[in-house]
């Protein structure tokens, strides 16, 4: 015996497929357990997978998974989930909610072919860690703040981001996920970053959403700007758009639908 889900790849934050960051996202499976939505994963090789079950009460649950088991949840991933139902669901509705399993929800709607998500900013306090940052980057950060998912290191000019070598060992070493480093941008973006989290099986993110819920609002405040055009300069590279809203953030993106199928699970 087997079950079945339907799969599509979504790339978020570009419109080429050899851009932006591709999460899967799976729908179709009500009653498949958490190992075999885990297999999936393991499948389809995805790092972390959206889950988008049927609607109920006004919100759509979403769960996430990885090889591992039940995740937390990914800025991407939860962008790509909204792709799914607001560009390619039957009801081509603009906006959604969807619950997560923590009780937490998420607020979403399409403008034009771009998704947009309202997070929970992510708090961060300034902290005097520059001399690791440049030992660990190979550039000295003007300033360096510190949140729960990783240290965030500013730096004055965008070309020091773009050609940053940073020595990963040292980054590892750090007690976060991820080490952000950041700039303001040319006339192409208002900011750009890069995002290193070998702690988390990534020497380098390709578009992070999670980030932004962090140096979005720093940057808001240094500029004035609410609204943040953002660019990462990853091999992949990708651009958000994002508001600061206070206790939140929108990171928003363009989406594309890459692959999309059905994946045959083995029960259990």
């Amino acid at each position: 015996m087997s079950s079945r889900a339907s799969f599509s790849q979504i790339v978020t934050f570009a419109t080429d497929p050899l851009h932006g960051n591709p999460a899967f996202v799976l729908s179709g499976a009500k009653g498949i357990s958490d190992h075999t939505l885990a297999t999936a994963c393991a499948i389809l090789g995805a790092d972390v997978a959206a889950v988008v079950d049927e609607p109920s009460g006004g919100e759509t649950p979403l769960r996430f998974f990885t090889p591992e088991g039940p995740h937390g949840g990914a800025g991407h991933a939860t962008v790509a989930a909204a792709h799914t139902v607001l560009r390619e669901g039957s009801a081509r509705a603009r906006s959604i909610v969807f619950h997560l399993p923590n009780g937490d929800s998420r607020a979403a709607y399409r403008e034009g072919d771009r998704i947009y998500v309202d997070f929970p900013a992510m708090p961060a306090t300034r902290i005097d860690r520059i001399a690791e940052m440049a030992a660990a980057l190979g550039a000295r950060p003007r300033e360096t703040w510190a949140a729960p998912f990783g240290y965030v290191a500013i730096f004055d000019d965008p070309a020091v981001i773009a050609d940053m070598r940073p020595d990963l060992a040292r980054v590892s070493a750090f007690d976060r996920t991820a080490v952000i480093a950041t700039a303001p941008g040319d006339a192409a973006a208002d900011i750009v970053l890069r995002v290193f989290a070998p702690n988390a099986g990534l020497p380098e993110d390709p578009v992070c959403g999670t980030a932004h819920r962090i140096i979005v609002p720093y940057w808001a405040e240094r500029t004035g700007k609410r609204k943040i055009h953002s660019r990462q300069l990853s091999a992949r590279g990708g651009d958000l758009w994002c508001e600061d809203k206070g206790d939140s953030v929108v990171i928003g993106g363009d989406t594309t639908l890459v692959i999309e199928g059905t994946v045959r699970l083995p029960d259990g």
